[in-house]
């Protein structure tokens, strides 16, 4: 059952606008994402119509269908490109294709002979090193190189010796054309932030209004949102991951592990900024301090994107803290009559509290800042409510 403080049944109508919503968002990320491995998609498509050509032109081979796989399947199209994991996935591809010939050779092809070779090249593979994409690529290739007749790609460990062609192409890739992970990092954290100054502006907007379509509709989009935070973490683990190797030229641990700090931040803001986006639907019905609460939300958007742009940039995120401080100053609940217009006041001092760690003050710090009046401080996580439990809207998300 509904609470009191829930926005009422959607009709059809209103589901039709959710859908749309959400797969504006789906695409938005999409583009993000586009843009953002388009430097990695294009090398490892150099990489494996690079080694087509040696395979074709300089060994002679007719077809060297297993020259591009191996370099693409080892090189992919993430940031990940440490050598080490580079030349699993090739040792991997060219385990399999050689395993694979050898077996064709003795005992042909069927589906027998597939089940046996899969299970004896994992097996191998196993045996030879623990890392699981190595095994997986060494089952794969073995069964691709059973499963096609010989004249595909040619016989006599051809495919073996173009499987070698593709793994060396994709480590003269990873070593000589490394990823800039920081741009990458940048981008979408500058995403990620944005996404909550748009939510609050449309908050805002719906405040003002009075219109709870407007803000239920800033909800969808920040629950749709979350994946942007989510890649945003992940790509910073990753990359910290892949820096671990890379000679001292190419090491961003400093900035890598500022973005990780920012992402976590990040993370709770936008938790808080759903729970805010939730709690709004109650007082855009209420005309009472809908223009001051709208006010305010503006203002955090605005440092908010300030923030997203500083991120991009690598600027100094403390030059956005005079702004934040100057909301934290008119962030009194008791300010406010009423209920929902004072939790809102409280869930909206905790996103304040975020923003506040992210220009570099410590947790205590920023809440401290906060105007003492007697309600209980905002919680250390932004990922709790109020009154120290989880809010409502930190399940599972879009």
């Amino acid at each position: 059952m509904a609470g009191a403080g829930d926005p009422p049944a959607r009709g059809s109508h209103t589901g039709l606008r959710q859908t749309w919503l959400r797969a504006r968002a789906r695409l938005r990320r999409g583009g993000r994402r586009v843009r953002s491995e388009a430097r990695a998609i294009l090398t490892a498509a150099l990489a494996a119509g690079a080694a087509y050509a040696i395979g074709h032109y300089v060994l002679g081979h007719p077809y060297p269908i297993f020259a591009p796989i191996a370099a693409f399947v080892s090189l992919g199209f993430g940031i990940d490109r440490r050598p080490r994991k580079v030349a699993e996935l090739a040792l991997g591809v060219s385990v399999g294709v050689a395993f694979g010939e050898l077996f064709a050779y003795l005992f042909g092809s069927g589906p027998v002979q597939i089940a046996v070779v899969l299970a004896l090249a994992v097996g191998m593979a196993r045996l030879i090193d623990g890392a699981t994409m190595f095994g997986m690529q060494a089952g794969v290739q073995s069964v691709v190189v059973v499963a096609l007749p010989a004249i595909v790609g040619g016989g006599g460990f051809t495919r073996w010796t173009d499987a070698l062609v593709g793994g060396s192409m994709a480590l003269l890739v990873a070593a000589g054309l490394p990823l800039d992970v920081r741009r990458r990092s940048r981008r979408l954290a500058e995403s990620g932030m944005s996404e909550i100054a748009l939510t609050l502006d449309d908050v805002a907007r719906g405040l003002r209004t009075g219109d709870g379509e407007l803000v239920d509709d800033a909800l969808t989009r920040a629950r749709g949102s979350q994946g942007v935070i989510d890649e945003w973490a992940d790509l910073v683990d990753t990359a910290l991951a892949a820096t671990r190797l890379t000679p001292a030229r190419l090491r961003h641990d400093d900035h890598l592990l500022r973005m990780r700090r920012a992402g976590v931040l990040a993370d709770r803001a936008m938790r808080n900024t759903r729970v805010i986006a939730r709690r709004a639907w109650v007082v855009a019905q209420d005309v009472a301090h809908q223009d001051e609460l709208a006010d305010l939300l503006e203002a955090i958007g605005d440092s908010v994107r300030e923030i997203a742009t500083a991120l991009g940039s690598s600027s100094a995120l403390i030059e956005q803290r005079p702004a934040l401080l100057e909301v934290a100053g008119r962030l009194d609940p008791q300010q406010f009559s009423g209920w929902p217009a004072q939790t809102l006041v409280v869930l909206v001092r905790s996103l304040v509290v975020d923003l506040l760690e992210m220009t570099g003050l410590t947790g205590s710090q920023a809440r401290e800042v906060l105007v003492a009046t007697g309600m209980p401080e905002p919680p250390a996580s932004g990922a709790q409510g109020p009154t120290g439990t989880k809010g409502p809207d930190d399940g599972p998300t879009d």
